[in-house]
């Protein structure tokens, strides 16, 4: 009795009907597509430096924006880090204040 292999042991389950649908076939490629010149027109280097400098303005002020969420979370957790007492509403104020004060300068 000859030592199945792997893929006689797999085989063994299949119905031989089955096993064609196991091989994918590759998808055609459209000839019309094969470079990307043929989809995406060409770019002058007017085109592309402007592109670029609108790219970086976003980039900069996506940059800011993230830097203003990180200071109000910095903000809000030594607001929640702080105990609670009697004094607590103007320890509170007192730390929002100080981030005023900081951006101002």
């Amino acid at each position: 009795m000859p030592i199945k292999t792997i893929n006689d042991l797999i085989m063994q389950g299949i119905k031989p009907e089955r096993v064609h649908s196991l091989h994918k076939e590759r998808p055609k490629i459209n000839p019309k597509y094969t470079e990307m010149g043929d989809v995406v027109p060409p770019l002058g280097r007017g085109e592309f430096l402007h592109a670029w400098k609108c790219d970086r303005k976003e980039l900069v002020r996506v940059k800011e924006e993230k830097e203003k969420i990180i200071e109000e979370n910095k903000k809000l957790k030594k607001v929640m880090q702080t105990t609670w007492s009697k004094d607590w509403p103007r320890e509170v104020s007192k730390i929002l204040k100080e981030d005023k004060n900081d951006k101002k300068t």
